[in-house]
């Protein structure tokens, strides 16, 4: 759908086709046509790369992501590695993330610009912003690697759940792939994947989101008190 239609015959066939409706292309000034013409270019284009995308996800037996964190205080960077399947999830990272709760005050959060996220093999990509990385972020990741590891919520029948994958998959992939038609990740979104694989949806959702959230103020607390141990060693040392 590059050209513009020659004549109203066109236009119209083309309207019906888009949008499942009649118009009378004679009704309208030409200013009128070119602007309903780049809005139905943009609908084909979504329609197009959700289509893509769904195709894309269902042929991957797994997805791998990787979020950059930052920096412990010896320089070491910290990447969140998930491995996502029809069947499991798993989570990984470059150091024990409880390691990097104890030490969170030391802790260089990635404040570069928006999160840096990639697919496997491919380089990391920014989106514009914040990446707004801190401690709630080291404890949602704690808590969704809990839950993949041990399966007692937001799983049906330990295949996990579309919900469970549709919130870590936000946190973690990278933004969709919609220029280069080429790429196997073209297209895919987290809607992609839970449509293709059809995941289940979760039959204990609000267990699983409270056992989500006591497991996020747990981890926090534990850091507070991380954090209050520190600041006596501190003191005694000085």
């Amino acid at each position: 759908m590059e050209k513009f239609p020659k004549t109203d015959s066109e236009f119209e066939a083309l309207f019906e086709l888009v949008y499942k409706r009649k118009i009378d292309a004679s009704q309208l000034s030409e200013l009128r046509k070119q602007m309903i013409f780049e809005q139905m270019k943009s609908k084909r284009y979504g329609a197009n790369l959700r289509q893509k995308g769904i195709e894309n996800s269902f042929a991957k037996p797994r997805i791998k992501t990787r979020l950059y964190l930052g920096k412990t205080s010896g320089g070491k960077k910290i990447y969140f590695h998930v491995e996502f399947s029809r069947y499991g999830i798993k989570c990984s990272s470059s150091i024990d993330l409880y390691e990097v709760a104890k030490q969170i005050d030391t802790f260089e959060f990635d404040q570069s610009g928006g999160r840096a996220k990639n697919f496997e093999g491919q380089l990391p990509t920014r989106r514009k912003g914040n990446s707004n990385i801190s401690k709630i972020t080291i404890a949602w990741l704690l808590a969704f690697q809990h839950i993949c590891t041990f399966r007692k919520v937001g799983h049906v029948d330990s295949i996990p759940s579309k919900e469970l994958t549709r919130e870590l998959m936000y946190l973690v992939m990278p933004e969709v792939e919609g220029r280069n038609e080429t790429s196997t990740f073209y297209g895919v979104t987290w809607s992609t994947v839970i449509e293709a694989w059809e995941l289940p949806a979760a039959e204990d959702f609000y267990r699983y989101k409270s056992y989500f959230n006591s497991l996020v103020k747990t981890e926090l607390k534990e850091m507070e008190i991380a954090s209050a141990q520190q600041i006596k060693r501190e003191e005694k040392a000085s």
